[in-house]
Order: C-alpha cells, then sequence, then structure tokens
C-alpha cells in the first residue's frame, strides 16, 4: 500500500469517526434539550418560596432545599421525574410571617399545595428528605386526590426523644471504633470554630460534622450541598421542637396512597430498625433497606436507588 493511498484511508477514517462524535454530541444535545429547566419564586401566605424544576416525566414536588435536592438527584432520574425542588419556610430567603408560632403542619401543607396549583400540575408525586418525609405523608392524607405517590428517604417513623435514645444506642452498638474515632476528631474541629460561626453557619457545619453518622464513607466531606443555603434557624425549631414533637402519623385517616421509603444501614441519625413494628401501618408501603447507605440512599447508592424508585413508580 503507497502512502497515497494509506493517507486516503486514514483520512476516511477520521471523518467518519469525527461524524460520528457530532451525531452523539447531537444526540446528547437534543437529550439535554429536551429538559426543560425553570426557577422562580411562589409566595405563600408570610414567605417567598424558590424552586427549581427540571426533569421531564412524573411532577415530583421534592421538599427540601432548592439548593441541595437537586444537587443529590442524579441526572438519569430526571429523565422520569419532572423534579420541582422547593424550599421549606426555614430556607426561603424572604419570610415576612413575625409570629412563627402560626406555623403549623396544616400550613405548611398549604405551602405544598400552593406550588402544585400555581405550576398548574393536577396530580403529583410528593418527595420529602428525613423529617420532611413526615410532612410529605401528610400532604398525602390531606391530598389524596392530588398526591398520586409519597417517596421517603432517611425518614423516621417520628421524631424526638425516643429517636434521639436509638440513635445514640444504635451508635454505640454497631459503629465501629475507626467511625467513632472519626466523628470525634470532626466534632472537635466544629467545636473549635463555633464561636466564629452565625446561627445558620453553625447549624450547616454541625451536620457536616455530623457525616459519621449519616454517610456510608465516614470522611465524606458534604459542605458542597450545602453551598448557597441560609437557615432560619427559629422557624427550624419550631419545625422539629413543636410541630413534629407529638407528631404520629398513625393518627388520623389511614393514607393509602403509595409509599416509597428508602432507608439506609448506616444512617445513625434515624436507624433503620424504628420502622419495623410500625410499617403495616402503611398499607401500600415499599421498604427499602440499603446496605451501605446512610442517612442519603439517594447518593450513597445513586444506581441502586435510581433503579428502585424508577421500577417501582413504573409498576404502580
Amino acid at each position: 500500500m503507497n502512502c497515497h493511498l494509506r493517507t486516503l484511508i486514514y483520512s476516511i477514517s477520521v471523518m467518519f469517526m469525527v461524524a460520528g462524535c457530532t451525531k452523539q454530541e447531537d444526540k446528547l444535545a437534543k437529550e439535554e434539550a429536551k429538559i426543560d429547566k425553570s426557577s422562580g419564586f411562589i409566595s405563600v401566605d408570610g414567605a417567598e418560596l424558590r424552586y427549581v424544576m427540571e426533569g421531564k416525566g412524573t411532577p415530583l414536588i421534592a421538599i427540601g432545599s432548592s439548593h441541595y435536592l437537586p444537587r443529590s438527584f442524579s441526572q438519569g432520574l430526571r429523565q422520569h421525574f419532572k423534579l420541582i425542588c422547593v424550599d421549606p419556610r426555614w430556607y426561603a430567603p424572604t419570610n415576612t410571617l413575625e409570629d412563627i408560632t402560626k406555623i403549623t403542619m396544616d400550613m405548611l401543607i398549604d405551602d405544598i399545595e400552593q406550588v402544585r396549583r400555581t405550576l398548574g400540575f393536577d396530580k403529583i408525586a410528593v418527595l420529602g428528605h428525613s423529617a420532611n418525609g413526615l410532612w410529605a405523608l401528610e400532604y398525602a392524607r390531606q391530598y389524596p386526590e392530588h398526591a398520586t405517590h409519597v417517596i421517603m428517604h432517611g425518614t423516621p417513623p417520628y421524631v424526638g426523644e425516643k429517636v434521639r435514645e436509638e440513635s445514640a444506642e444504635y451508635w454505640e452498638s454497631h459503629a465501629s471504633d475507626e467511625r467513632k474515632e472519626i466523628y470525634k476528631q470532626k466534632r472537635e474541629e466544629f467545636e473549635a470554630i463555633r464561636s466564629r460561626l452565625s446561627p445558620s453557619e453553625a447549624n450547616i457545619m454541625d451536620y457536616v460534622k455530623n457525616g459519621p453518622k449519616m454517610w456510608y464513607d465516614p470522611n465524606y466531606d458534604c459542605s458542597w450541598l450545602w453551598e448557597g443555603v441560609q437557615i432560619k434557624v427559629d422557624i427550624l425549631r419550631h419545625f422539629f421542637d413543636v410541630i413534629l414533637h407529638d407528631y404520629d402519623f398513625t393518627h388520623g385517616d389511614q393514607i393509602k396512597t403509595p409509599v416509597f421509603l428508602a432507608i439506609g444501614k448506616y444512617d445513625y441519625i434515624c436507624p433503620y430498625y424504628l420502622w419495623d413494628d410500625i410499617k403495616d401501618k402503611l398499607p401500600n408501603l415499599s421498604y427499602n433497606l440499603f446496605e451501605k447507605s446512610g442517612h442519603w440512599p439517594m447518593l450513597d447508592e445513586q444506581e441502586l436507588f435510581d433503579k428502585k424508585l424508577i421500577e417501582w413508580i413504573s409498576n404502580q
């Protein structure tokens, strides 16, 4: 084969490779273009709630944060769900309600309903991370005609002193010595800077330094999730100390909406076994224990989480 022929063959091969890459890039660009992205603010009684909406498929209102929740879900999940990540009142940049004692569970449920109506969805799935999952459950109880599914991850069946006691016992009996030592070091780091932090910064840093109790990898640094987040600490405490103080989801009408619960075996904040004696109170519960996850199964085992959730909602 002479030099000119080899050069010609090589040039043709490169041309086909470039054409192939271009087609693949065009395909990816078209897929990305299909994923709608928008954001804005929705006025509720006494607050402006920020939301970020992206993806396609089943409308899913996710309660937790319009900053950290979009970061915690995979791009692949956005091919199946239209994610609407909404700030609760304690993350909202604007709050005009001076008397926070007026904030009740009913008001929080109305916040979700206002988001649904404003964005024009008739049927929605509703998701809550951690204790926000209980709030999602209550929305489904009050609005079964609009709530098609409930998704909870890292959610305890209740909050308060009993959970703290169970959490401490599980930590002592299950956590390795290495994990406990890492936790001790991180807490010492936090205490060394606590006095220099604002209440919002201290709350976030406290959470970050609790990493060994929340992540499968005890060294995991989740600070990137919290970039841009500001917390109204007084409202957050009101949510936990007052609204959820005596909360029991078994009181009231039975919640018949299909529920997907994702719990991590290495979640020392909300031990998985708290659900053992109460699972049957939700007749349409799909209980999913993630063996290599902590408080955030959607990040610790993202591929498996996506697979289970997509299969579950497809089979409903």
